[in-house]
């Protein structure tokens, strides 16, 4: 049986594996992310040294054009990653000689979670990732939702907190979710991680509550029965039971259904690091 191709792409870093039709990843290497031409024929190197591939899943950091149809698919839009607008994605491929299919990689995260994870069996179900930057998906009966694009849950307008005067790093935004709360924005705002050994309990409450900001939102639009959360900042132990306690004060009482009164309303990834590259793998395996 031919195996199939996986590539997470992300801001920071690319994944890429082989994988059986199993969702079982064989065989996978990481690399950092720098331009697209110099990332893509690494990406290309690995899957010419092995067998050839039957298909290949991309889940893909946006924005990018994820329509199953048309000239743009794959095309990278205004994205703030230097060297990356215009560039496509997909076209990157095609000396593969393999189908392509793409999605988000918050997208490709949740369809792993749903197969596999904390989405498992939940009819409508949100994936956040907060990393290098903040995205979403909305899955309903494990089907990724689009519409006339990819949704862009990172960047809802939020409300600061009166002392919180650092710059956004969104170019676009000056009080959105990933500008406000993304790994690269916590760094600019403490000079460190949360996780690093001088954060305190008060600035991960600051992105505790940005963040149940941002679920509340999501809430009041969707209605999701389970918000899953990962990414390397949503590891940081007590930042989930932060942004549960700020999404139950935000609803203020308003909209609490019988779900986000249940352990795990808001809960991280099962599959943990490998979610993205086993929603990439059942991208290749199940056409849409």
């Amino acid at each position: 049986m031919a195996s199939l191709g996986a590539i997470e792409l992300g801001g920071t870093k690319i994944r890429v594996a082989r994988g059986d039709a199993g969702d079982a990843i064989t065989d996978s290497e990481t690399f950092p992310t720098t331009g697209p031409d110099e990332s893509f024929e690494r990406v290309r190197a690995f899957f010419r040294s092995g067998p050839p591939v039957a298909a290949i899943g991309l889940g893909s950091f946006g924005p990018v054009v994820v329509g199953p149809d048309g000239p743009d698919r794959g095309l990278m839009l205004a994205t703030p990653k230097p060297g990356w607008s215009g560039f496509n994605v997909v076209r990157a491929l095609e000396p593969l000689q393999a189908p392509v299919r793409i999605q988000t990689d918050v997208a490709a995260a949740g369809l792993g979670e749903f197969r596999h994870g904390a989405l498992k069996d939940v009819p409508c179900g949100v994936y956040l990732t907060v990393g290098t930057g903040i995205g979403g998906a909305l899955l309903i009966d494990g089907r990724v939702v689009n519409g006339a694009a990819h949704a862009e849950m990172g960047h809802i307008r939020l409300h600061r907190a009166a002392e919180d005067r650092a710059p956004s790093v969104c170019p676009y935004h000056s009080d959105c979710a990933e500008g406000l709360a993304s790994g690269p924005a916590i760094e600019r705002r403490f000079g460190h991680s949360l996780s690093a050994p001088d954060a305190t309990d008060r600035q991960r409450a600051l992105i505790g509550d940005y963040l149940g900001q941002l679920t509340a939102a999501l809430v009041l639009t969707l209605s999701p029965h389970r918000v899953v959360i990962g990414g390397g900042v949503a590891k940081t132990p007590g930042l989930l039971e932060d942004a549960q306690r700020s999404l139950t004060h935000h609803l203020n009482g308003y909209a609490i259904y019988r779900e986000m009164g249940e352990p795990g309303f808001l809960a991280p990834p099962m599959l943990k690091d490998d979610a993205g590259l086993v929603g990439a793998l059942l991208l290749a395996g199940n056409p849409p």
